[in-house]
């Protein structure tokens, strides 16, 4: 019974430093490479980010919708704070990207706010 009541305390600390977190975009830059465009984006953490599991990406060609609800791709190493977008970019489109995190607790997650979005032109 001790051990559960410490799993829960773990469990809700954990979900309440991921609430709280906030996501800050730091930078992003496009480029090509070998005839490829990419756009890579960067973002930092304000907070406690040791229970984050991983970092959500979700892009849109809009502003304030379109991104969809799922995201283009989910980081495996929470300690990269950083994303590549090398696939589907058109030349001359600009494209939207925002982030959140996460923490997996028995099969359900649990978010951070969006990040400020970052946007760049695909080159």
């Amino acid at each position: 019974e001790l051990y559960a009541k410490l799993v829960k305390a773990y469990n809700d600390a954990a979900i309440t430093s991921v609430e709280s977190l906030k996501l800050v975009k730091n930078h992003s830059t496009a480029g090509k490479t070998n005839g490829k465009s990419w756009i890579r984006i960067e973002w930092s953490t304000v907070g406690d980010d040791s229970h984050v599991d991983g970092y959500e990406i979700y892009r849109s060609t809009k502003k304030n919708s379109g991104y969809g609800t799922k995201p283009i791709y989910t980081t495996k190493n929470p300690d990269n704070k950083w994303y590549k977008n090398t696939a589907g970019l058109k030349k001359g489109t600009r494209y939207y990207y925002k982030v959140r995190a996460f923490v997996e607790i028995d099969g359900q997650k649990y978010y951070s706010d969006w990040s400020n979005k970052a946007y760049r032109i695909a080159k």
